[in-house]
């Protein structure tokens, strides 16, 4: 599932990149009439925020989950004197 995840949020994270470049050439383009611009920016302002907005649902329906085989870790309580080159106490 990890990888799963992963290409969702690659794949998410790229079109929203090429949304903000988008956002970015209307912006600088002299050429564009005004009422356009503004249009085609609002659009592409509520894209980059639905993908924002999915990227956050991603996080939240494919959680990471901590391996459940691992064992607790334990504390250890000497048992005995533990002598050089002894890993444990008699």
């Amino acid at each position: 599932m990890a990888n799963l995840k992963l290409d969702l949020v690659n794949f998410i994270n790229n079109e929203k990149y090429y949304e903000e470049i988008e956002l970015i050439r209307l912006a600088g383009d002299p050429n564009t009439n005004y009422k356009e611009k503004i249009d085609k920016m609002s659009l592409k302002l509520s894209n980059i925020a639905l993908h924002n907005a999915k990227l956050g649902l991603v996080e939240q329906y494919f959680k990471e989950q901590a391996p459940q085989d691992a064992p607790a870790p334990q504390e250890q309580v000497p048992q005995g004197q533990v002598h050089q080159g002894q890993s444990h106490g008699e």
